[in-house]
């Protein structure tokens, strides 16, 4: 498969714990041609000796790359996010999310060579917090061993690159964020008029925002969508004011 550009990937470690992992993580970048490198809150030095010496050649990498204090703010920009985990049975109290394995994220990363595409990885002690997961508009897994499914942080960035290296995406303009926020808007204005009849809308909801980020859906596909949630509404205010 013909490679991917490079330049569309950012990649965000959040809250990194040691040193090494980061060197090590500029060196694979280095190794596979990625360079946008973002570090959330990091519990350690990002620049600090261990760090420059495990970056081996890619210290450039290390030293280009952002710090900053929130996940909004590293993946500012993107047209989208995507959040990794190794453990695929985890239960999420506030979300629902269902990871996809690494090998088919090149059918849901169908956006143009301008889209900036945001690769959100977890420290090595709890991975993702699920405020982070909730946060990014896909989760991603890999394959492993059930009986040790959590690979070092370094490690699951590496063979991550590894495989968007070969990947041969369909390129289409993706819909932006406030369009799909309208979408989500609409979906959420139907939800209200009928919460009295299901047994968690706020759930419902939470659903939808999620199934519209797996989607990848274009503009054109987002505004036909939108166009069907706003006459149904239409037609339940209508229906309303007839009862009265």
């Amino acid at each position: 498969m013909a490679k991917q550009n490079p330049e569309r990937f950012r990649i965000v470690l959040v809250e990194p714990e040691y040193e090494l992992n980061m060197g090590a993580v500029a060196r694979a970048m280095k190794n596979f041609g990625f360079s946008d490198l973002v570090f959330v809150k990091p519990k350690c030095n990002p620049k600090g000796f261990d760090a420059v010496m495990h970056a081996k050649h890619a210290k450039e990498v290390l030293q280009g790359a952002k710090t900053v204090r929130t996940l909004a703010a590293a993946t500012k920009g993107c047209k989208l996010s995507v959040g990794t985990t190794g453990i695929i049975y985890r239960h999420w109290a506030e979300t629902f999310r269902t990871p996809i394995k690494l090998e088919d994220l090149a059918g849901k990363l169908k956006a143009n060579k301008e889209g900036k595409i945001a690769l959100v990885f977890g420290n090595e002690g709890i991975g993702l917090s699920e405020r982070d997961i909730s946060a990014c508009d896909l989760l991603i897994t890999i394959p492993t061993n059930k009986l040790y499914p959590i690979l070092n942080l370094s490690h699951a960035v590496a063979i991550t690159l590894y495989e968007l290296s070969n990947y041969n995406l369909l390129g289409f303009e993706p819909a932006g964020e406030s369009e799909k926020e309208h979408l989500i808007k609409a979906f959420g204005l139907i939800t209200d008029k009928f919460g009295h009849e299901m047994r968690n809308p706020r759930k419902v909801k939470i659903a939808f925002r999620r199934m519209v980020g797996r989607a990848m859906l274009t503009d054109k596909e987002c505004v036909s969508i939108l166009g069907v949630l706003r006459r149904t509404n239409t037609e339940l205010e209508k229906g309303k004011k007839k009862k009265r």
